[in-house]
């Protein structure tokens, strides 16, 4: 019946997903959508540098070797237009069983040179200039910056820069990155040992997680036998309770020899479009496992060279190609805007001043065009989904991403065998993922905007717990088994204050301690969950009934237990002017 239906879709639609829904899927009819595609086509055409290949340069790729990677490019609707992603599977002139062979091959040898990149940028961190990775990176750098920033005493005025590069991967140079990827392979100097292994872990419940990973080393810090590689993966990273299984082990990858994959790769790689085929000249393709790694090296390049002395008393961060730049000094964040905005042409970098966010008077030279958008000077700015609160530098995050959209389209679970299991493992990962230490840190945060984070978060997450009942099948209505859904929301607030477990605070200023004492008690987290839930369940009384009774009944408990000041405080953090936001998720 599935295939049944599938095939149908297929027929009459072409079903996407969008970068602006979450997960939810689109079912465009194939006329319309064959008309934006053209749109797309030429649009992409005019902004990247292609050149066409002949009929005699496509044989002559197909019968060249080594194999030549083909891809094919597809669109993804945005809310402005389309984004160009690429498919990376395909070998050029190659049969199909044949080709099977070769794309492995290919993404093998990908993967090795992937490995050895990320092998050099945890060597030598430096080549990253200010990039950051991911929140852990931006905690560890907001923290170094704002805890000795305060220790100096009341902080200058602060003057921040957001910079979103326009067209960050079309627009890289080849030839810098050409030099930038040599420069860090260094060929002539540089031959990698690169060892293939699965490592098979017990999980939860009894289940088995495998992964596959590529280590690499070179001869100055190989480990050449399992017990010593094992003992090493342990004293460098959570192995515990594996099985580490060595599948290939090469001690003789040439850094010349993976540079001339990068370039057979970045000038040699073919392109599908329309029925035609191209070589990418200038950028390189989204879709890539490369993409981001090789984007952030070249910017760490330009900011070593540009920006030598910026981060001595701020600081800067980029999170692949958003800039943020957080300065005491006017002139400094001025001149760096004026480059950005001027243009790197040596590195492909020019700002997109539609999505450029000042909190300082920008003057008439820096423009050229459409104005940044100028924010007062305390305010909470935006930046990659954090709001910093320009004179506090306390840390928010920012719900923006969720305006006018479904929560349903960006959670799903299995809804086959145990379907209720499957809910709460889902929404307990989904917790756990969204309580990270930068918003929990009392260090960084004052005590009164952790309470306000955690109730956001909780509120959230009773969207997403609303969300998943609604998907729940036929025959599962929560009145049948309240107890189920009430422990639930019970584990909810017990494991919100995990992740700042690890935090190193003063004495006095720990979360989630027992018996209503400290500063955070786990009963103000008990509070703020029951709270939120009861926000948002009550709004569809017909369905929670059987909860209502005890969630209100928890948290009157609660009230009694907890001291008066901290019970204002959290009713401070629920005020609803605080979470208007939230008002305009659909579901």
């Amino acid at each position: 019946m599935g295939t049944c239906v599938v095939g149908l879709l297929r027929s009459f639609f072409y079903v996407t997903e969008t970068t602006f829904q979450k997960n939810r899927l689109f079912f465009f009819r194939k006329r319309v959508w064959s008309r934006l595609q053209r749109a797309g086509i030429g649009q992409h055409l005019d902004r990247v540098q292609l050149r066409e290949l002949s009929e005699a340069e496509i044989r002559r790729h197909q019968e060249a070797g080594p194999a030549v990677l083909t891809s094919k490019l597809r669109f993804v609707p945005k809310p402005n237009g389309l984004r160009p992603i690429v498919n990376m599977a395909n070998v050029a002139g190659a049969r199909m069983g044949l080709r099977d062979k070769k794309v492995q091959h290919l993404t093998g040898q990908l993967k090795t040179l992937f490995a050895v990149l990320n092998y050099e940028r945890a060597r030598r961190p430096q080549l990253l200039g200010a990039s950051v990775l991911g929140l852990d990176d931006i905690h560890r750098a907001w923290r170094a910056f704002v805890l000795p920033l305060r220790a100096r005493g009341p902080a200058p005025p602060l003057h921040f820069v957001k910079v979103d590069v326009t067209g960050a991967y079309d627009a890289l140079p080849q030839d810098r990155l050409v030099e930038v990827v040599a420069n860090v392979i260094r060929p002539h100097e540089n031959t990698y040992c690169v060892r293939q292994c699965a490592v098979v872990q017990r999980a939860a419940r009894g289940h088995v997680r495998k992964s596959f990973k590529r280590h690499v080393s070179t001869f100055a810090d190989l480990q050449p036998y399992m017990r010593q590689f094992v003992a090493h993966l342990q004293a460098t990273g959570p192995l515990r309770d594996a099985v580490v299984i060595e599948q290939s082990c090469s001690l003789n990858e040439a850094g010349s020899c993976l540079l001339e994959l990068f370039l057979r790769l970045l000038r040699s790689h073919v392109i599908r479009i329309g029925g035609r085929s191209y070589v990418q000249c200038q950028g390189v393709p989204q879709g890539s496992i490369l993409s981001t790694l090789l984007c952030s090296l070249c910017y760490g390049d330009m900011e070593n060279k540009l920006f030598p002395e910026i981060q001595h008393d701020g600081l800067l961060l980029r999170l692949v190609d958003d800039f943020l730049l957080v300065t005491p000094h006017l002139a400094r964040a001025r001149a760096f805007l004026r480059t950005l905005v001027g243009g790197v042409p040596e590195y492909g970098c020019l700002a997109n001043l539609r999505k450029t966010v000042v909190n300082f008077p920008v003057e008439d030279g820096a423009r050229g065009g459409p104005a940044p958008l100028q924010l007062p000077a305390h305010c909470l700015f935006p930046w990659c989904g954090l709001l910093l609160d320009t004179r506090t530098l306390e840390v928010r995050c920012d719900y923006a991403s969720y305006a006018q959209t479904s929560i349903r389209a960006s959670l799903t679970f299995n809804q086959g065998f145990k379907p209720g299991s499957n809910m709460r493992r889902k929404l307990l990962a989904v917790l756990r993922l969204k309580c990270h230490g930068i918003f929990l840190d009392l260090q960084v945060n004052s005590l009164q905007a952790v309470f306000t984070n955690v109730y956001k978060i909780f509120l959230l997450q009773a969207y997403r717990f609303h969300a998943c009942v609604l998907q729940l099948p036929f025959g599962q209505p929560v009145g049948r088994n309240p107890s189920f859904f009430l422990r639930l929301i019970a584990d909810t607030a017990s494991q919100a204050l995990l992740p700042a477990a690890h935090l190193r605070v003063s004495p006095g200023m720990s979360l989630g301690a027992k018996g209503a004492s400290g500063l955070f008690p786990s009963e103000a987290a008990e509070w703020l969950c029951l709270h939120a839930f009861l926000l948002k369940l009550a709004r569809h009384r017909v369905t929670y009934r059987r909860l209502l009774g005890p969630l209100q009944a928890g948290r009157l408990r609660l009230c009694r237990r907890l001291p008066g000041a901290t019970l204002a405080a959290l009713e401070a953090a629920a005020d609803p002017a605080l979470t208007a936001d939230f008002k305009t998720i659909l579901d």
